[in-house]
């Protein structure tokens, strides 16, 4: 009895949340994981040291700076010394083609970033429907094993009163104590999931008390669902803008093989005497650009049939994900005649108790009607979870 009053405290806590209050506490919980999540927190920081390595590597190279001393006799006029300074670069347009790879990459990599986020975002719901629908089974599990424990209860005293064989008897404990491994088990799959959402919290704890029923989603159509990922999706975006850095590390490469140039001051002293000057430079690239031209047109080929993939990949994600939603809400509509939660009809428990109590029953039909009625609601709940998580893939970006 102390378990079916715990599933009634539990079922009269959710029963109270509207779907808008029950979707706002699931997002709001959502956005404190993700707040707290060491591993987003690490790829965050990743992201923004390399667009700013990327931007350290187009700078011009480092002055040079040379000291020059002789040592001589003073009849030949003693010591002679000179000091330069220099500065070599390469041909101008290459700076200007890698500073737009370099900017392109760099809004990549924050799209990237965003792609990660929302990889992580969506499993972290993942795991809250996860947690809620344990919690549905326990609550089920709760349910059955209370009542068997009354049943089992019954049959012990008409057993002692020579009303019931021993066969009914042992049958009637041997269900409740399989009812009591059924809850274990669930429990432990609640325990599970919660240990798993304290983990992508950074380990801190979280109140998940207010997550009782499935996040509400309404299903759109595929063209919405193809049309919105494929505008919405970082991924998708991330690859034009590698494309398009790609192309510019061509442009580069291709105006590397032109000349480099230096220039520099020079003084010098010698016999007493005082000389300045210039010096000037220039560098054939004829050895250090060999294949550099085609390797990178030979990347951007790449990064472009990365980014078709890209696309494909995400359309057929979102392809199978709606076809996947739209079966479930087809099943689950012909388990919601059997099941309805306004109260229209008498609950199925409530009908095969009646039917044991008043003796139109046996205890054999009457444990296999609890077996059968616990298997079917377990497997709507089943229904409700993997729709969920369905839609919750396809409105990732709504």
């Amino acid at each position: 009895m102390k378990r079916l009053f715990l599933y009634i405290s539990i079922a009269a806590a959710c029963s109270c949340h509207a779907a808008a209050d029950n979707n706002s506490a699931f997002e709001a919980k959502v956005s404190e994981i993700l707040s707290n999540n060491p591993t987003l927190a690490s790829r965050r920081a990743n992201a923004e040291a390399e667009s700013l390595n990327l931007r350290a590597d187009n700078n011009l190279s480092d002055p040079e700076l040379e000291f020059e001393h002789q040592w001589g006799t003073p009849s030949v006029g003693g010591n002679k010394w000179s000091v330069s300074v220099s500065q070599s670069f390469d041909w101008p347009g290459v700076y200007h083609n890698r500073a737009k790879a370099a900017d392109a990459r760099s809004r990549a990599f924050g799209l990237l970033y965003l792609a990660e986020e929302s990889d992580m975002r969506l499993r972290v719901s993942n795991t809250l429907t996860d947690y809620i629908a344990a919690r549905k089974q326990l609550s089920l599990a709760l349910e059955i094993s209370g009542n068997l424990d009354d049943i089992a209860r019954r049959i012990s005293q008409m057993y002692d009163h020579g009303e019931a064989t021993v066969i009914d008897y042992r049958k009637a404990n041997f269900e409740r104590v399989q009812a009591l491994s059924r809850t274990d088990a669930a429990r432990s799959q609640v325990d599970n999931l919660r240990f798993e959402l304290i983990e992508l919290n950074g380990g801190r704890y979280v109140d998940l008390d207010s997550l009782c029923e499935f996040p509400a989603c309404d299903l759109k159509s595929e063209e919405f669902y193809l049309d919105r990922h494929k505008s919405s999706d970082p991924a998708i975006m991330a690859g034009e803008y590698l494309s398009e850095a790609a192309a510019q590390t061509a442009k580069a490469a291709a105006r590397s093989s032109l000349p480099g140039f230096s220039l520099g001051y020079i003084h010098n002293v010698e016999l007493g005497e005082h000389f300045n000057g210039i010096k000037a430079g220039i560098s054939l690239p004829v050895f250090a650009n060999r294949h550099r031209r085609a390797a990178a047109k030979a990347e951007a080929e790449a990064v472009r049939h990365s980014a078709e993939e890209t696309t494909l990949a995400v359309s057929r994600r979102v392809m199978t994900d709606y076809a996947a939603a739209r079966m479930l809400t087809s099943r689950i509509d012909d388990y919601k005649r059997l099941f309805p939660d306004d109260g229209a009809a008498p609950d199925y428990l409530t009908l095969l108790r009646k039917s044991f109590d008043g003796g139109q029953i046996s205890l054999v039909v009457y444990l296999y009607e609890i077996n059968y009625y616990n298997q079917a609601r377990s497997e709507y709940f089943n229904l409700l979870h993997q729709r969920a998580l369905a839609l919750l893939s396809l409105s990732r970006f709504d």
